[in-house]
């Protein structure tokens, strides 16, 4: 009795196996291969004017803003601005005016945004030619506006 419970239970799984194979063999490939709408692409990106002026604003906004104390080095990087202690703001702008910084150790330091901001010109520079609803003209300013941009983030 014992054996042919052991037999069963065997035969019953082998079954189970081949029903999970088939099952499995007879998938559909192209059912996870289906991009959802409203995705952007970068090909979707320059496909018309309003869409090419929105990833030209991405090139601008990788600017440091002129006002804010701890991205602009001009503004307290220099001997002629000193503020009293509690500082309002990290203390790291501060060091940098005071000699403290050094290459193992570097305040405000934003080199990885500015690699962002490379790729993202050099990816508009690479598409901008592909816009159909774009004079020449405004093409080849948009494109002299970006190397400018390129130019001031090295």
């Amino acid at each position: 009795m014992k054996h042919t419970n052991t037999l069963n239970i065997r035969r019953y799984l082998q079954w189970c196996g081949l029903c999970i194979l088939l099952f499995s063999a007879a998938s559909c490939k192209k059912f996870l291969d289906v991009v959802p709408d409203n995705v952007a692409t970068i090909d979707n990106a320059f496909t018309m004017r309003a869409e090419a002026e929105k990833y030209l604003f991405t090139c601008y906004s990788y600017l440091p803003n002129s006002a804010d104390l701890s991205t602009n080095p001009a503004l307290v990087a220099g001997d002629e601005f000193w503020m009293v202690r509690p500082y309002s703001t990290s203390e790291t702008p501060w060091q940098v005016a005071q000699g403290f910084q050094s290459a193992n150790n570097v305040y405000m330091s934003t080199w990885g945004w500015y690699y962002k901001a490379l790729r993202d010109c050099n990816i508009f520079l690479e598409n901008i030619h592909k816009v159909v609803d774009m004079r020449q003209s405004e093409v080849d300013r948009w494109s002299a506006e970006v190397m400018f941009l390129k130019a001031y983030y090295h």
